[in-house]
């Protein structure tokens, strides 16, 4: 495959929260937000990233890093500390449009929703969709000229256009020190800024998150039971398939793994087989995981572990029942995000969950981790707005959603009405019975501060093990060269393309077509799109 390359071109490389009683107080900045200012866009200089000033507030029990190793918590601050300038004064009405299922019980009858419009000083309307039906309702939207003042953003045909078009430029309000005036939003690491920066220019607030990107959990509890360790650490990939080996037994209706082979198996594998994660920068040449030598071997050893019978039978058929499989105890292992590691933990404890460390696939140690990028990618941007102080306004929602662990802020935006969603256990906040179903929905995507702690109570050893597994897999981890950069064709034939190439794969690891299929394919998808994806991402970068 040729691809595009960067040798001729300059590529570019890639204050502490206010607290009553603390003796703290807000961070001023000479720098005033500009709704009304000429976007930028695509066309304009590199932005300064945002300032990163850490909460110091608290004090983590065991500290994060600059590589993206989160803060982790044993337990939480008593009393809580209460930011200065909370509540927010009382402003005109807002919209929303986000992503999330809505509460069980309704905003206006809800507690946890009339906490956090005292907090705002405003009705927090929003429309929350689930993520499946999320993007048809933005592109609804966005045709219909009725845009709310904040819409999580979806890529679309013309994206930056777009964004140009109807979004707010925050280069200029919030970088470098400007952030400052905003030291919840100080808060969020500089990783995740590089989310809603699109070509070069700031659009938006991310939830951080680490960029921990897949792990492969463990039921330790079925495990022991075989006489293995809760955490295994295969040497390579001929052990690693020992190990399924030994988690399968299809007598007993038991196997190793279940889920898309061609969402979690593959790419677990490509992984140890050192691939490109999405795209490699190579010699200053994009290339692609889907033209890599690795693709064609990981397809070959996958579709030996298939028809071995180490992954469920009904895996492509049935993907959806993975979880249930996984519950059930008919797997024992699953690919998943790292954030789903702590949520099995806590609703679980008896599983003992684990995981796998993997292996390179010829030996020589820990593959190294194909890292995500360090927030949820459907980030919040804000409408164009008519004057700096309505701007300014709408910053300081986003500044109260995002407030650090260990404020009274916190809980109210990610726990609810205690009583009502929470209650304080011995010093810490619990869920009550159907206190997770009642939070609200929504609104942490702006930039919340949940995901980007590990904090369990009452579990220190599931915390200390998650921050051990961060700091041991992020600072070797490998980026996709393609974050920040846009191609008009990734976006207008990327999702025909993403399932013609599942398609093949699918039809290679069940032994339907030879791997000469993929071959053919990959030449035909070069030329077609991956040449000028590649031409895309390179012309994007050198700007």
């Amino acid at each position: 495959m040729t691809n595009r390359s960067l040798s001729r071109r300059g590529l570019l490389a890639g204050a502490s929260l206010g607290l009553v009683g603390a003796g703290l107080g807000l961070t001023g900045c000479a720098e005033t937000p500009t709704g009304g200012q000429p976007a930028t866009g695509a066309g304009g200089s590199a932005a300064r990233p945002p300032a990163y000033v850490p909460f110091t507030g608290v004090k983590a029990d065991l500290p994060g890093t600059a590589e993206g190793v989160s803060p982790a918590f044993l337990s939480y601050p008593s009393p809580p500390l209460a930011r200065e300038g909370f509540p927010l004064p009382a402003t005109e009405p807002f919209t929303a449009l986000l992503q999330g299922a809505p509460a069980a019980t309704a905003p206006d009858r809800n507690d946890a929703y009339r906490v956090l419009r005292d907090q705002a000083g405003n009705s927090m309307n929003a429309l929350t969709v689930i993520s499946s039906q999320y993007l048809d309702k933005f592109q609804v939207t966005m045709a219909s000229n009725d845009i709310p003042d904040f819409v999580q953003i979806m890529k679309v045909p013309q994206y930056p256009t777009m964004l140009e078009k109807y979004f707010t430029d925050l280069s200029d309000v919030l970088g470098g020190d400007g952030v400052k005036k905003y030291p919840a939003l100080a808060n969020i690491p500089t990783e995740t800024w590089k989310i809603p920066t699109v070509n070069g220019r700031l659009w938006g607030f991310a939830q951080p998150r680490p960029p921990a990107g897949r792990i492969l959990s463990t039921r330790g509890d079925l495990l022991t039971a075989r006489g293995l360790d809760a955490s295994p650490a295969p040497a390579n990939g001929a052990e690693f398939v020992e190990l399924l080996k030994a988690l399968t037994d299809r007598g007993k209706n038991q196997f190793a793994l279940g889920g898309d082979p061609t969402d979690w198996l593959l790419p677990g594998v490509l992984e140890m087989m050192e691939a490109p994660n999405g795209w490699a920068l190579q010699d200053g040449t994009f290339v692609s995981q889907l033209a890599s030598e690795q693709m064609v071997e990981a397809l070959n050893e996958c579709g030996k572990i298939i028809r071995a019978g180490y992954q469920h039978p009904n895996s492509f058929s049935d993907p959806g029942q993975n979880g249930v499989w996984w519950t059930a105890g008919t797997t024992s292992m699953l690919f998943q995000a790292f954030t789903g590691w702590g949520t099995y933990a806590r609703s679980q404890p008896s599983w003992q969950v684990g995981h796998v460390t993997l292996p390179k696939w010829n030996g020589g140690g820990t593959a190294p981790l194909h890292k995500s990028v360090a927030g949820y990618d459907a980030f919040v941007s804000i409408r164009k707005q008519a004057s700096d102080q309505r701007l300014d306004e709408l910053l300081r929602i986003v500044d109260l959603i995002a407030s650090p662990f260990g404020t009274q802020q916190f809980l109210d935006v990610n726990y609810g009405a205690p009583g009502f969603t929470y209650d304080m256990v011995d010093g810490n906040p619990q869920f009550t019975k159907d206190g997770s179903t009642n939070v609200v929905k929504g609104w942490p995507y702006a930039g919340g501060n949940s995901q980007a702690v590990l904090f369990t109570p009452g579990q220190d050893e599931l915390t200390r093990a998650q921050h051990a597994y961060l700091s041991e897999q992020l600072p070797n981890g490998v980026a996709d060269a393609s974050q920040g950069l846009y191609s008009e064709t990734e976006v207008t034939k990327g999702a025909t393309q993403a399932k013609a190439a599942k398609d093949v794969q699918r039809a290679v690891l069940l032994g339907e077509q030879p791997i000469s299929a993929w071959q053919d394919f990959v030449k035909k998808w070069s030329a077609e799109v991956g040449d000028r994806i590649a031409g895309e991402f390179a012309d994007a970068a050198a700007q």
